[in-house]
């Protein structure tokens, strides 16, 4: 009979920038997936790993560890904690360095495991009959396709383009001021027309919607965070108009700045960064309890 790993706890998680964890042990095995490349750190005693790809962390049991987030920009997590036997009876005797554990894995563009666990973090969040072993089984998929990855470049992360990526970290450092679509284009060293169409091709938005997205979601950081007016936040992001932003807050957002302020007004909140998705099955920041440590079942 096939033995599943007991999840013990889960989450989706977005932690504000700069925030630090750790150090840290835990006495359970632990898997987080980072959906975006950030300029976030995991330390371990085998040195850094820089996190800017799509990937994997893994921890082992009573491994000390350490994170450093993106100092600038929200860092968005998935994590499972979970025992397994398996992987117990592995690291007795084994070589911790070994190919099938390994700290860090850049995940493919057309992975399954993104999918599998907002699958394991929906069921948590619904608790249909049996969601505890259907998670579990989940799971056992995510850790085959983790281990499955191989080392060479037909499996590493499906990465924009790099005039695409210098592009979009040109509008993170100017979004506190006017620019245009020229000057984002200039800094990828594309033509503004050729520009604007791989943007499109490999974004699947034009930059101008791309640029005002990132605005605003700059706008709910501060909005949540900053003690400071609605008037000097729509400044601090690039706008000029107070009133233009504040149109342009309602139409995208459905709720006027000061709503989303007052929503968000808790001082937990202070805590965590924003992060829109559409169509999420469960809602975001949240920590799901799935099995305690000392249960067996």
């Amino acid at each position: 009979m096939l033995t599943l790993p007991a999840i013990h706890a889960m989450g989706d998680i977005a932690v504000k920038p700069g925030s630090v964890l750790g150090s840290r042990t835990i006495d359970d095995f632990e898997l987080v997936y980072f959906p975006a490349g950030t300029r976030s750190v995991y330390e371990i005693d085998r040195g850094p790993f820089a996190l800017d790809r799509p990937g994997v962390v893994f921890t082992r049991p009573g491994e000390p560890h350490r994170y450093r987030f993106d100092p600038s920009l929200p860092t968005r997590h998935l994590f499972v904690h979970f025992e397994f036997a398996a992987f117990r009876e592995a690291f007795c005797g084994a070589d911790p360095n070994r190919k099938n554990f390994r700290d860090w894995s850049v995940i493919a563009g057309g992975s399954l495991i993104p999918s599998m666990l907002k699958q394991m973090l929906k069921i948590a969040h619904m608790k249909p009959a049996g969601w505890q072993r259907r998670a579990s089984v989940l799971l056992m998929g995510v850790l085959e396709e983790w281990q499955a990855i191989e080392e060479d470049e037909s499996m590493s992360a499906a990465s924009l383009p790099a005039p695409i990526m210098r592009a979009m970290d040109y509008m993170e450092q100017q979004l506190h001021r006017q620019i245009t679509i020229e000057e984002i284009a200039a800094s990828s060293g594309w033509t503004h027309e050729h520009f604007t169409r791989m943007f499109v091709r490999w974004m699947g938005i034009p930059p101008q919607k791309a640029l005002l997205e990132r605005r605003l979601r700059r706008a709910e950081q501060l909005l949540i965070q900053a003690e400071r007016t609605i008037k000097q936040i729509a400044y601090d992001v690039g706008f000029t108009d107070e009133h233009y932003f504040s149109r342009m807050f309602k139409r995208t957002r459905g709720m006027t700045a000061l709503e989303f302020r007052d929503r968000f007004a808790d001082p937990l909140f202070r805590h965590l960064a924003v992060i829109e998705e559409e169509e999420a099955a469960y809602p975001l920041n949240r920590h799901f309890v799935v099995l305690d440590h000392g249960d067996s079942r």
